[in-house]
C-alpha cells in the first residue's frame, strides 16, 4: 500500500469515527437543531424592519485652483500627512463630527421616541461612513425605520458637508489676504534694501562681470607666464653673447662704450692719425738717434703734446664724468670696432629685454594680486544676489498668491462633490424569515455536532467494535447485532434480562452472526478438537450469559451434543434464561448432594443445561474442587461441546480458575457498555495468568456504534412469534448422558 493510499484509509477512518460519534447522540443533535430553529422563527417574528440609504461623495482637487499661502491643491485637496494614512479617513471622521450631526438634526427636526431632539451620539449611531477601497469616493449610509427619512439625511448631511467646506475655503481666502497684505509692504522694502546693497558692492570693488573678469584673469595669468618665459630664455642668450665678446676685447662695458663714442668723434681721429705719425717719426728718428738727441726729444715733445690734445678731445666726446681712455683702447681696428659695436647692441637689447620682462613681473603680480581677491567678491556677490532673488521671489509669491486667494473667495466649488444621491430605500435590511430559520438550523447542528464530539471524547467506554478490538488485541470471532429492534413489542424488563434468540434456524441477523461464531470457534483451532469453552466478559452486563446460551442452542441445530454449565456462582443466569430450577446444580453436586444425572436438565434435543444450584458461601472453593475438575472431564466423552458461562473477570478469581480446566476462553464485549480502562485491566489479568483466549464476541452491537461491514443484512426481521417454547425431553434422552457421566 503507497503513502497515498493508507493517508486516504486514515482519513475515511476519522471521518467514520466522526460520524458514529454524532449517530450515537442523534437525538441531542436534533434536539439543538429544533431549539434554535424555533429561536431563529421567534426572532425573525419580532425583527424590527430597518432600511438604510446611501449616497456617494467623490473628492478631488481643482486644477483650476492655483497653490497660494495655506490654500490651493495641496491645502483644499487631499494630502496624507504621513504614507500610512489615508487622507479620506480625515474627511470620514469630518462627517461623524458633532457640529454637522447637530446641524442635520436641527434642519430635519429629527426626534427620539419621546418627541425630544435626537442626541447627535444616538444620531451617529444610524451613520455609516467609510471610503470605498482603491477610489477617492465615500460612502454615506444612515438606517431608519422610515425610508423617505433615511435618504433625506443622507442628502441633507452631504449638501451640509460642502456648504461647510466651501465656506471653510472662502474664510482661509479671507485670512490669507489678510496675512499677505499685512506682508507685502515688508517685501518690498526687502527687495529695494538687497538691490541698494548689491550696486554698492559693484561699485565700491569696480566689478562689472566677475564671471568674465575671472575667466579673463585666468587667460592673463597664463600669457604673463608665457612672455616672462619667452623674455627670460632671450635675456639668458643675449647676455651669453655679451659676457663671450665681453672676454675678447677685455673691457668693461663702460670702456667699450667709450671707445665706440670716441671712435666716433672725427676729431679724436684726426689727433689719433697725428699722433700715429709722430710715433712712427719717433720710432724711426730712435733707429738713428741716442734719446738724449735733440731730435728725439723734439719729436717725444710733439707726442707729448698730441697726447693731452687727445685727452682733452676724449673728455669731450666722452663727458667730463668718464674716465679717460689708454690710448692703445682709442687705437682699435675694424674687427675690434665691429665687436665693440656688437657688444654694445648686445648691451643695448639685453638692458631693454631686462625692462621689458621687469614690467611683465609687475603686471602679472598686480593681476595675481586681483586674482586672489575675486573669489571672496564672488562669494560676497552670490550671497546678495540670492539674498535678492529670495527677496523678489517672496514678493512676487505673496502678488501672486494676494490675486488667487481673491479668486478662491468667490468660489463656490469644494473638494468634493455629490457623484451618486440618496434615493428612498424599497428594502429592508432586515433578512428574512428563511435566512433565520437557516441559521438557527445551522447553528443548532454545529452546537449539537460540537456537543456530540465533547461527550464522546468524555466518554471512557469503548464506542466501537474496532476500538474494543484494538484494545483487547484478540481476533475478532463474532459479531452479534443488538436484538431489541427485533422485538419492538417487547418490554423493557424483558429486553434488559437475557434472552433465547436463536430459537429456529431463521434467516435473521443474529442466528446468522451466532452460526458465524461458532464456525470461527472452530477454525480458530485446527491443531486440536476445541469442545469446552468458557465464556466471559470484562464486566458484568456485556451479555456473556446470553452469548452463551445463544451459542449452545445455535451448535444444538447444528447436530452437536452440547451442555451448558453455570459456573458464576456469584449472579447465575441460566436457569432464568432456559427456566429451569436453581436449587440443585452444578454446587449440589460438588459437594455430593446430588447425583450428575439429577443435577443436568436436558431442554431440547441435543443440548442440556447445568444449573448453578445452591448458591455457596466461597464460590471458590467450588470451582477449584477437584470434582468440578472431574466433572468437565467426564462430559468432554459425553457431549460435543461444552458451554460454561463464567463471571466476569474484574474483582474475582472465579474465570481464571475455570479457564484453565478448559480448552480457551471467548471473551464477550459489548462497545458502549464497557470502558477502556476496565478492558485494560482484563487483558492484563488475561496475559499474566496465561490463559488461553480463543477470541473476542462483540454483542449488542447497532449500526449507530459500528459501521455496515459487520452484518450482512441491513434489513430487520422479526423473529417468528409462532414459536413455542422447546418442551421437556422425554427421560429416555438422558440414559447416554447420565451413563456417559457416570463413566
Amino acid at each position: 500500500m503507497t503513502s497515498k493510499d493508507q493517508f486516504a484509509k486514515e482519513i475515511e477512518i476519522d471521518l467514520q469515527k466522526y460520524w458514529l460519534a454524532v449517530k450515537r447522540r442523534w437525538f441531542l443533535v436534533l434536539s439543538l437543531c429544533g431549539l434554535t430553529t424555533g429561536l431563529g422563527a421567534l426572532a425573525a417574528a419580532y425583527q424590527v424592519e430597518d432600511y438604510e440609504a446611501e449616497g456617494k461623495l467623490l473628492f478631488e482637487s481643482s486644477e483650476k485652483t492655483e497653490s497660494i499661502v495655506g490654500l490651493g491643491p495641496d491645502a483644499v485637496g487631499l494630502t496624507a500627512l504621513t504614507n500610512q494614512t489615508n487622507p479620506l479617513d480625515t474627511q470620514v471622521e469630518i462627517f461623524r463630527s458633532i457640529p454637522i450631526a447637530q446641524e442635520v438634526i436641527e434642519r430635519l427636526q429629527l426626534k427620539d421616541i419621546e418627541g425630544e431632539l435626537l442626541e447627535p451620539a444616538d444620531f451617529l449611531e444610524a451613520l455609516n461612513v467609510y471610503p470605498v477601497p482603491g477610489t477617492d469616493v465615500i460612502n454615506v449610509g444612515y438606517t431608519s425605520p422610515d425610508p423617505e427619512l433615511s435618504a433625506a439625511v443622507v442628502n441633507s448631511l452631504m449638501d451640509i458637508y460642502i456648504q461647510q467646506d466651501i465656506q471653510s475655503n472662502r474664510a482661509a481666502a479671507i485670512s490669507a489676504q489678510q496675512f499677505i497684505s499685512s506682508q507685502l509692504p515688508q517685501r518690498e522694502a526687502a527687495v529695494s534694501s538687497a538691490e541698494v546693497a548689491l550696486r554698492n558692492f559693484k561699485e565700491q570693488n569696480g566689478v562689472i562681470d566677475l564671471d568674465a573678469e575671472s575667466k579673463s584673469a585666468v587667460s592673463n595669468l597664463s600669457n604673463f607666464q608665457s612672455w616672462s618665459t619667452e623674455l627670460a630664455a632671450s635675456l639668458a642668450g643675449v647676455a651669453a653673447r655679451a659676457n663671450e665678446i665681453q672676454d675678447q676685447l677685455r673691457l668693461t662695458p663702460q670702456q667699450a662704450y667709450a671707445v665706440g663714442l670716441a671712435s666716433e668723434s672725427p676729431g679724436v681721429q684726426e689727433l689719433l692719425g697725428e699722433l700715429q705719425t709722430v710715433e712712427s717719426q719717433l720710432a724711426g728718428a730712435r733707429t738713428r738717434y741716442e734719446d738724449a738727441h735733440p731730435e728725439i726729444a723734439n719729436i717725444s715733445s710733439q707726442a707729448t703734446a698730441l697726447y693731452a690734445l687727445l685727452d682733452q678731445r676724449v673728455q669731450v666726446a666722452l663727458g667730463s664724468n668718464q674716465s679717460a681712455l689708454p690710448v692703445t683702447d682709442l687705437q682699435a681696428g675694424d674687427m675690434e670696432m665691429s665687436l665693440i659695436t656688437e657688444y654694445l647692441r648686445l648691451a643695448s637689447e639685453q638692458a631693454e629685454l631686462e625692462q621689458r620682462l621687469g614690467q611683465v613681473s609687475v603686471a602679472r603680480a598686480s593681476q595675481q594680486e586681483r586674482a586672489n581677491v575675486l573669489p571672496g567678491l564672488e562669494q560676497q556677490q552670490r550671497e546678495l544676489e540670492r539674498r535678492l532673488t529670495a527677496a523678489q521671489t517672496t514678493y512676487e509669491t505673496l502678488l501672486a498668491s494676494l490675486q488667487e486667494s481673491k479668486v478662491l473667495e468667490n468660489k463656490d466649488v469644494g473638494i468634493a462633490r455629490i457623484v451618486s444621491p440618496a434615493i428612498v430605500p424599497t428594502e429592508s435590511l432586515a433578512p428574512s424569515a428563511k435566512l433565520y430559520l437557516l441559521a438557527g438550523g445551522l447553528l443548532g447542528a454545529l452546537l449539537g455536532v460540537s456537543l456530540a464530539f465533547l461527550l464522546d471524547l468524555a466518554d471512557r467506554s469503548a464506542k466501537t467494535v474496532k476500538e474494543g478490538q484494538e484494545i483487547y488485541d484478540y481476533p475478532m470471532l463474532g459479531v452479534i447485532p443488538a436484538w431489541t429492534k427485533l422485538r419492538p413489542s417487547a418490554k423493557s424488563a424483558e429486553l434488559d434480562s437475557p434472552q433465547i434468540l436463536v430459537q429456529a434456524p431463521q434467516a435473521v441477523p443474529i442466528v446468522e452472526a451466532y452460526q458465524a461464531l461458532q464456525a470461527n470457534l472452530k477454525f480458530s483451532c485446527i491443531d486440536k478438537p476445541l469442545k469446552t469453552i468458557a465464556v466471559t466478559s470484562a464486566v458484568a452486563g456485556e451479555g456473556k450469559s446470553e452469548v452463551a446460551a445463544n451459542l449452545a442452542l445455535t451448535l444444538a441445530h447444528l447436530g452437536h451434543r452440547v451442555l451448558v454449565v453455570d459456573a458464576d456462582m456469584r449472579s447465575p443466569t441460566q436457569h432464568r434464561i432456559w427456566d429451569v430450577t436453581e436449587r440443585q446444580g452444578l454446587s449440589n453436586f460438588a459437594v455430593g448432594q446430588l447425583s450428575l444425572k439429577n443435577a443436568i436438565v436436558l431442554r431440547g434435543p441435543n443440548l442440556h443445561v447445568l444449573p448453578v444450584g445452591s448458591v455457596p458461601p466461597n464460590p471458590l472453593s467450588i470451582l477449584e474442587s477437584k470434582q468440578v475438575a472431574a466433572l468437565l472431564e467426564a462430559c468432554e466423552k459425553a457431549y460435543d461441546y461444552i458451554i460454561i458461562d463464567t463471571p466476569a473477570l474484574l474483582g474475582l478469581a472465579d474465570t481464571l480458575t475455570v479457564g484453565r480446566l478448559t480448552d480457551g476462553l471467548l471473551v464477550v464485549m459489548q462497545p458502549g457498555r464497557v470502558d477502556v480502562d476496565s478492558i485494560k485491566a482484563a487483558k492484563s489479568m488475561l496475559v499474566q495468568s496465561n490463559q488461553k483466549v480463543l477470541g473476542l464476541v462483540a454483542n449488542g452491537v447497532t449500526v449507530q456504534s459500528t459501521t455496515d461491514r459487520y452484518f450482512y443484512h441491513r434489513q430487520e426481521f422479526m423473529p417468528d412469534e409462532s414459536l413455542q417454547p422447546l418442551p421437556p425431553v422425554p427421560q429416555e434422552v438422558m440414559e447416554p448422558v447420565a451413563t456417559g457421566s457416570r463413566s
